[in-house]
């Protein structure tokens, strides 16, 4: 009995060492993966769909032209997460702009027509975002481009051409998971140039907009 107890002694000398060495790159390697560095830049992609809502064109000279821009769009966005707070990229979309003008005909006198335009915006984007938890995160959206008119049933014989201009998006909304809802208020310039060159117009409409999309 003496003779295996003292064995028993010596075998547990020898292993504890080791079991404590192997105990300790355990709890080691669990506190290294638990706070080990995991921010890094990633992709960051995102589909929206929205619409802003009528205003009157606001001129320079001519006061508020009777017209309005009410525009559903999509639009893509590209770029990168550098955290769980802050992601940027450039978007690109397709807008339907169209309302009620009343617009001067120097041979005829005033007259009302309905109009169409498509516009493709191109942007820089830059998101703030507010991770409550895993599921919700509020955030706030500025968008800062440029619009290009496609094409408008303005440009015909003695029409001109319309041209877009300085496109900005301020607005706020909510991730739930990859969806988010976001509202805000766009503002957006356009110029009407006649056959000859002049500016019949130059300005801008400011409306409210809302979208909807989904980030990857």
């Amino acid at each position: 009995m003496k003779k295996f107890i003292l064995s028993l002694i010596a075998l547990l000398t020898l292993a504890l060492p080791a079991v404590a060495q192997t105990h300790s790159e355990g709890f080691g390697e669990e506190l290294y993966g638990r706070h080990k560095n995991t921010s890094g830049i990633k992709p960051h992609f995102e589909v929206n769909a929205g619409f802003i809502t009528a205003g009157k064109l606001s001129t320079k000279n001519d006061g508020k032209i009777s017209t309005n821009l009410s525009r559903p769009y999509i639009d893509a966005i590209i770029g990168a997460r550098f955290n769980k707070y802050i992601s940027l990229g450039v978007g690109v979309g397709v807008q339907y702009a169209y309302g009620q003008s009343k617009l001067m005909n120097l041979g005829t006198g005033d007259f009302s027509e309905t109009w169409g335009a498509v516009c493709i915006p191109i942007y820089g984007n830059v998101k703030a975002h507010y991770p409550i938890d895993d599921l919700f995160a509020p955030y706030i959206s500025v968008s800062i481009g440029g619009n290009v008119i496609a094409t408008s049933n303005f440009e015909r014989d003695g029409y001109g051409e319309v041209k877009g201009g300085l496109m900005m998006k301020f607005g706020a909304g909510l991730s739930i998971s990859k969806f988010h809802l976001g509202l805000g208020l766009a503002t957006q310039s356009l110029e009407w140039i006649s056959e000859a060159g002049v500016t019949n117009f130059k300005g801008g409409n400011n409306a409210f907009y809302i979208e909807a999309g989904v980030m990857f």
